[in-house]
């Protein structure tokens, strides 16, 4: 008698990743004529008046990593952490980790009167960007979640740094600003033209760093950036208009990598502020 053997065979399914409990909205906005990838996540239980938010630029390389650092960490019954949030992702329908043209259109400030053609339709269009962020975006995220208006931060590297900085000075949109690398050095320095001429960013955090190898000389291009000079001088600047100033150098840490170094520190930062 032959005996027969039921053989199991090893199959595969694939499909994209997907983050638990995270949810994603295309937008195509009527004031940007760009799609955005919104990727959003509620942390916790909502408070009576509405979830802090922390709006994450980039939100493509930045919204997978800081969603698994909050939910560890912004409610935890061992450290007795109840800190509720919505963590906002804002990035571009496409598929990539950056759209380079589309983040450099939206996240700088006007440009002056002698831009080019060229720059003017590269650059210079974060009001259109802001006031989709204010309207559109937020019109969408109050269908979905009651929101604590008065707790608001942004989350910005490099270009989205230089946004959040435009966004205090000009509008003071956000409550709490963590902006890693700015490039205060964009077209000559243009971000110091938006300084206030009084102390006006009272009641306003902002946390600031850079990587200590942003400091090295070696490379024509980062010198004339002077990334760590600039910064240092705007937070004297943003400290003498009256915001509440914090600074930081990671060591061994370049432009590219610092925005990860700080990734914990951001959630911190947070954890504490909105701790209930």
């Amino acid at each position: 008698m032959t005996e027969e053997r039921n053989i199991m065979k090893t199959t595969y399914t694939t499909q994209a990743a997907r983050l638990p409990q995270a949810f994603e909205t295309e937008i195509s906005s009527a004031g940007t004529g760009r799609t955005y990838r919104i990727q959003t996540a509620a942390i916790g239980e909502m408070p009576p008046e509405g979830y802090p938010v922390l709006f994450v630029l980039d939100g493509e390389a930045f919204f997978p990593a800081l969603f698994n650092i909050m939910q560890s960490l912004m409610n935890n019954p061992v450290t007795r952490s109840r800190a509720p949030c919505l963590i906002v992702g804002v990035g571009y329908a496409g598929g990539g980790v950056r759209d380079l043209a589309q983040r450099a259109a939206d996240y700088t400030p006007p440009l002056r009167s002698n831009a080019s053609e060229d720059e003017q339709r590269q650059f210079g269009q974060a009001d259109r960007f802001a006031e989709f962020i204010d309207s559109e975006l937020t019109a969408f995220l109050e269908s979905k979640y009651r929101l604590d208006k008065n707790e608001t931060a942004v989350f910005g590297h490099s270009f989205g740094a230089l946004f959040g900085l435009y966004s205090l000075l000009s509008h003071r949109r956000f409550r709490r600003h963590w902006l890693v690398s700015p490039s205060i050095w964009w077209h000559n320095r243009r971000i110091l033209d938006f300084m206030p001429s009084e102390n006006r960013l009272n009641g306003i955090d902002v946390c600031l760093n850079i990587g200590a190898l942003e400091r090295r000389s070696d490379c024509k291009r980062r010198e004339e950036r002077d990334m760590a000079g600039l910064s240092e001088r705007m937070v004297a600047e943003l400290d003498k208009h009256g915001a509440a100033v914090f600074f930081r150098e990671y060591p061994n840490a370049n432009h590219g990598n610092v925005p990860f170094h700080s990734l914990t520190d951001c959630v911190e930062y947070l954890r504490k502020a909105w701790q209930r």
